[in-house]
C-alpha cells in the first residue's frame, strides 16, 4: 500500500468450515519491522474499537497517520484472537509500504 494512504482490511473467522458467531475477548492487529522488535509500529485492538465487527466480518482501517512516518519497505503483521484463557494466532502476513506519486504536499 502507498505510505500515508487509507486502507481497510477485512477478514472473517471460521470454525468448522462456517463463519464463527463466537464472541472474543479481544482481537489484535500488530505490525512490526521484524519478529524480534519489542514494540509494534502499528497496533489496533477490538477492545479499543479500532477493529470493527459488522455482521460476519471484522474491519481494520489503517489511517494515513499510521504510516506517514514509516520507512518504505516490508513489515510483518499478525492477527490474534483472544478467547480467555487461550490466545490464538490466526494469520501472518506482510504489509509493504510503497512510494506514491501524489502526496499531501501535492494535493490541491
Amino acid at each position: 500500500m502507498p505510505r500515508g494512504d487509507l486502507k481497510t482490511i477485512s477478514f472473517s473467522i471460521y470454525s468448522g468450515g462456517a463463519t464463527s458467531t463466537e464472541t472474543f475477548d479481544d482481537i489484535y492487529f500488530t505490525v512490526k519491522r521484524n519478529e524480534n522488535d519489542r514494540h509494534p509500529v502499528i497496533q489496533k485492538r477490538l477492545s479499543r474499537k479500532e477493529i470493527v465487527h459488522q455482521g460476519n466480518s471484522y474491519f481494520i482501517t489503517i489511517m494515513p497517520e499510521d504510516t506517514d512516518c514509516l520507512e518504505f519497505g516490508s513489515y510483518l503483521f499478525d492477527i490474534e484472537i483472544v478467547k480467555m484463557p487461550k490466545i490464538k494466532q490466526t494469520f501472518l502476513g506482510v504489509l509493504t509500504l510503497t512510494k506514491e506519486v501524489t502526496d499531501a504536499r501535492n494535493e490541491v
